[in-house]
């Protein structure tokens, strides 16, 4: 049977590992099989200047109530200022520059240019820049498109400033998007993003046909749409990996669906697997799909291919919810897929030196602390048990390793495994060192005893460990213990000191309101960020304390003092509503949570200012791999 894996819009900066291993895993048992990533083109199409010329003129019909209304016109004036960084402000000023009796100034140096084109900049205002947007629309498309097609065929090759110079510019093309289709907005680290959609029922069935916000509609009816018709597949599986994935996913599936009703469509993906015994429960959402894969797709995938054909009694075929005779059933039974069976994921359109996701292992070794459902993730059973099945041999991952790099010559492989072993990170160093076709790598890691050893940290970075995230949670060592983290602050500051030191670079996840913890211990991990911000390299996130309807601390709320209010039926998400007996309350932990990171700001590397955080992880990575250090971008941010 023909058949398609896709991915949707999740993320610019790169491809998804699940969709890609799973194409790969398919194409060694025989089937017709293409990989479809509408992640990366999605992103590209998107910022095409036919797309943006199409919503240029469309909003040519709102000026009339714009000229009327001033607070309309600063309002859609500051989403385009602040969509694009001030990007849009500075583009406009070399285009004005280029149509005025100063016009030969435009080619003059920089010494010359820059204060004429300040001045320009500052008549630019909220009230008047999309009067000035529509009057030079022509100009700044072109740059655009330049900037689209440049980044498309050069990516990581091109240095940080061609790069950054580039991004700036398809940041005047995501406020166009922003302004146009407010509050939903496009997010280069998650995808679709705003306020404008839930991950309720009732928001999925609306996004579905909603012309007005939902940006995506227009890609799929032109650009994927056409590939159905042409290629005619019969089985499309479309993976979800996070929340955000929703709108796009549910978006595709409806349009193929009214396109050809005999297509089965089929979801997967981690983020469907945590949330699918809430698919099955509502009803109105299964117009837009025939089934449901939990865990990984592997096994599932290709039974589903095998039995389909025979009359599709999908029983047989292991970790599926489907629908049947107006039924939504269960396969009679659960398998977990052995990680060691899994292929080397094959990826499509790959951008020059890009960097390439990889799993290594599924689950958390650690696997104790009592807010976190990682445990969980990678099994079609929702377990927590961390066996060998979840852990692919060392000789597989490096092997994996090396055909990324023979086939795809990656930057570096970014693993996405809950978190990397000291043990297996020196495996990786200790193969990069014997000189057998090096691969740079990122890792998460958790703050281990052996990182407390300079000479590790020392032979890691130079074995081509880049660094990754690193998870602390409190700068309280009382509310550490609550959560049974597992770790030291003493030994966290000396692993963070000896990583600097060797050139590791290193973003810090914590978070607030765990169960009992106060104001004034949320308040150390803000003061530990602040007094250990130099060897934050990557930045930091502080999070409010989430506790999900299925995890470790709804399960043993009595114990922590929660009480818990059910969810609606209706929502797609197990983030709960929840009360304490002692401590910070929910509203409360997220108040000092986004108090802290605002406090924090000032602090951050200058790129922050022009990326959301999820795509300066992976730039600073990557310009890393290339041996371009923090402070040489840093400068090209300041310029």
């Amino acid at each position: 049977m023909k058949t398609w894996v896709c991915t949707t819009l999740a993320n610019f900066f790169g491809p998804m590992q699940g969709a890609a291993r799973l194409y790969a895993y398919l194409k060694k048992q025989g089937h017709d099989v293409s990989l479809k990533d509408f992640n990366q083109d999605a992103y590209f199409a998107l910022l095409s200047r036919a797309n943006l010329e199409r919503i240029l003129d469309n909003m040519k019909y709102i000026l009339e109530p714009v000229a009327r209304s001033r607070p309309l016109r600063e309002s859609l004036g500051s989403l385009l200022l602040r969509g694009s960084n001030d990007a849009i402000r500075q583009a406009l000023a070399r285009s004005l520059l280029g149509q005025t009796p100063l016009r030969p100034l435009s080619a003059a140096p920089d010494i010359l240019r820059r204060p004429i084109l300040s001045l320009i900049e500052s008549k630019l205002t909220p009230d008047n820049i999309l009067y000035a947007l529509l009057s030079e629309k022509e100009s700044v498309l072109c740059e655009i498109e330049r900037a689209r097609q440049t980044l498309d065929e050069g990516w990581y090759s091109l240095s940080p400033q061609d790069f950054l110079r580039h991004y700036l510019a398809l940041l005047c093309g995501k406020a166009i998007i922003d302004t146009a289709y407010f509050p939903a907005q496009l997010d280069f680290g998650f995808g679709i993003h705003g306020t404008e959609y839930n991950p309720r029922v009732s928001d999925i069935l609306h996004a579905t046909e909603d012309e007005r916000h939902n940006y995506l509609l227009p890609y799929f009816r032109d650009e994927v749409l056409p590939q159905l018709r042409q290629e005619r597949p019969e089985i499309v599986g479309i993976s979800v990996t996070h929340t955000n994935d929703f709108i796009p996913a549910f978006t595709l599936a409806s349009l193929i669906k009214k396109e050809d009703p005999a297509v089965h469509v089929t979801l997967g993906g981690s983020t469907l697997t945590e949330v699918a015994f809430r698919l099955a429960e509502n009803p109105a959402l299964w117009v837009f799909f025939d089934s449901l894969v939990l865990g990984p797709g592997e096994r599932a995938f290709s039974a589903l291919i095998e039995e389909l054909p025979k009359g599709g009694d999908l029983s047989r075929a292991p970790n599926v919810i489907y629908k049947q005779g107006g039924e939504i059933r269960r396969s009679e039974r659960t398998e977990e897929f052995d990680l060691n069976e899994a292929c080397t994921p094959e990826f499509v359109g790959v951008r020059p030196q890009s960097g390439l996701p990889l799993e290594a292992s599924s689950g958390c070794y650690w696997g104790k602390c009592i807010f976190c459902y990682y445990p969980k993730l990678g099994t079609a059973g929702i377990s927590a048990e961390h066996g060998s099945s979840r852990v692919r041999d060392i000789e597989l991952v490096i092997k994996d390793m090396q055909t990324l790099k023979a086939k795809y010559d990656p930057l570096y492989v970014g693993f996405t495994d809950s978190s990397l072993s000291p043990r297996r990170l020196e495996q990786i160093a200790e193969h990069n060192l014997a000189g057998k076709d090096p691969v740079k790598f990122s890792a998460f890691v958790r703050f281990e005893k052996q990182f407390e050893s300079p000479s590790l940290c020392r032979k890691l970075a130079a074995g081509g460990f880049l660094g990754g995230q690193i998870g602390l949670e409190s700068g309280s060592q009382r509310v550490n213990e609550i959560i049974n983290k597992g770790v030291g602050l003493k030994s966290a500051e000396a692993i963070l000191k000896n990583m600097r030191e060797a050139g590791i670079l290193i973003h810090l996840y914590t978070l607030i309101g765990t169960p009992g913890e106060t104001a004034a211990e949320s308040k150390m991990t803000r003061d530990f960020i602040k007094r250990r911000r130099r060897e934050l390299t990557l930045g930091w996130q502080i999070y409010p304390l989430w506790v999900l309807e299925h995890g470790p601390l709804a399960e043993r709320a009595g114990e922590f003092g929660l009480t818990i209010k059910p969810l609606a039926d209706d929502i797609l998400a197990q983030i709960t509503e929840y009360e304490v007996r002692e401590g910070l309350s929910q509203a409360e932990s997220t108040s000092e949570a986004i108090r802290h990171n605002e406090s924090l700001k000032r602090y951050l590397h200058p790129l922050n200012r022009i990326m959301d955080i999820e795509s300066h992880k992976l730039f600073l990575l990557a310009q890393h791999a290339k041996g371009i250090g923090l402070e040489e971008v840093a400068r090209v941010c300041r310029r």
